[in-house]
């Protein structure tokens, strides 16, 4: 296994790509829809959705109207991509009627095995939407698609904005140099901004649109120093409210009183991704752990490349996605040369999960990434046979689990990590009948 090259990551901050504070929005703007003209270049924004969760589709709904600004951007395509059937009239009624819904994804079966790819799943359903892609003709390096999470509470368009601007700032052609040489070469976004957990009577916005971080700053105010001017009030029109920005603008005091405020209505979110951070980077020495160290936020669902690489991309199910999404970015042959962004964007906060079920996955995901990183995965049944561990018998144990007086003792089932083996790449399976 080669070593990327020491470009390969770029980590990138919004004050970076918009100027501090977004200063520079407009002119950015201006400069990503004017080379998407130029090269003809087209992104697409899917966000995924399935089951039949009422909560998750009114997450789905206003995250579709939180970014209405860039679905009317020319080139830009904003779709909802529902997994498991027809998409249901709770899903797509209260939807704008600019917004399609893909559903009845075709079925996928790999093309030498004649294995079918499961119908259920974020990895399965991700291949299911490549495919739909690819079958639509055109450029695959002059596309850029961008899955995203569908259960936000809080979330800014500036996030989907940064997956996708460093691309087209740095497309470039023989005869046609690229916008901005700092972002030359990028083929790859990975999301990275930091996980929230909000305080649950916090966490349901009333209104047509996901909260933005500026809202949950609203909201920590209001709740802890009622008599504070808002955050809106204090900063200027289009303010884009990262760290250095709000620091610089508000002054040490107002900029602690607002940390205290969220402090009290939030906390760090994302345990399980913070844990294989740290282990990965107690490995720095191994060439893969080095690598995926470098980014802050292995396990956020949101993800962008060119049609071409996801196409050519051998994919992980479960927790395994984000991991071999990465893995393949960095060394599969072919992809060696483009450049990865590591998008550090503003807080985002997600619907809660059921604690026991967040250690079972984390339990899962650990397993998983050993397998990805230890070369134990595989495609073949006999292959996998040969490579995957010794099975074991089902038994129980009990985790203590943290509560806020104490730990109380949870009994857990051992289960098989659901990580045989990679799926083909999406060019590898063919279709069958709907989903």
């Amino acid at each position: 296994m080669f070593a990327p090259h020491a470009d390969k990551v770029l980590d990138m901050d919004l004050d970076v790509l918009l100027g501090p504070g977004g200063t520079r929005r407009a002119q950015v703007e201006g400069q990503v829809a004017a080379a998407m003209r130029r090269h003809g270049l087209a992104v697409h924004l899917v966000v995924l959705c399935h089951g039949h969760d009422g909560a998750r589709f009114e997450t789905t709904v206003r995250l579709c109207r939180a970014l209405e600004r860039l679905r009317h951007t020319p080139g830009v395509d904003l779709v909802v991509s529902y997994q498991g059937g027809p998409a249901p009239a709770g899903l797509t009624a209260p939807l704008d009627s600019g917004v399609p819904v893909l559903a009845g994804h075709p079925l996928l079966v790999e093309a030498v095995s004649g294995a079918p790819v499961p119908g259920s799943g974020k990895t399965e359903h991700l291949l299911s939407c490549l495919a739909s892609l690819l079958r639509d003709g055109g450029d695959p390096e002059r596309r850029f698609v961008v899955f995203l999470d569908n259960d936000y509470l809080v979330y800014d368009r500036e996030n989907v904005f940064a997956l996708y601007a460093p691309w087209a700032l740095g497309f470039a052609t023989g005869e046609v140099p690229c916008v901005d040489p700092r972002f030359a070469g990028v083929s790859f976004a990975k999301g990275g901004s930091l996980r929230l957990a909000v305080a649950p009577d916090v966490a349901k916005p009333v209104g047509e649109r996901t909260w933005g971080f500026a809202d949950l700053l609203d909201a920590a105010l209001a709740r802890c120093v009622p008599q504070a001017p808002t955050v809106g009030e204090r900063l200027p029109a289009g303010f884009v409210p990262t760290r250095d920005a709000l620091l610089q603008t508000l002054g040490p005091a107002q900029f602690a009183e607002l940390e205290s405020a969220v402090e009290q209505i939030t906390k760090s979110g994302g345990r399980s991704s913070r844990a294989l951070s740290l282990w990965l980077s107690s490995r720095r020495d191994h060439l893969v752990e080095h690598w995926l160290s470098r980014f802050s936020f292995l396990l956020h669902g949101d993800q962008g490349a060119t049609l071409a690489a996801w196409a050519a991309m051998e994919l992980a199910p479960g927790y395994g996605l984000e991991i071999s999404f990465l893995i393949n970015a960095l060394f599969r042959p072919g992809m060696h040369t483009g450049r990865i962004v590591n998008a550090l964007t503003l807080p985002h906060a997600h619907l809660p999960k059921d604690e026991g079920d967040n250690f079972a996955m984390g339990v899962e995901m650990f397993t998983l990434v050993q397998h990805l990183l230890h070369g134990m995965t595989s495609r073949g049944p006999e292959d996998q046979a040969a490579s995957a561990p010794e099975p074991v018998p089902k038994r129980r144990w009990v985790h203590q689990s943290p509560t806020k007086l104490g730990y109380k003792p949870v009994e857990l089932t051992w289960a098989v990590p659901r990580v045989p083996a990679l799926y083909p790449a999406v060019t590898a399976l063919t279709t069958g009948g709907a989903s």
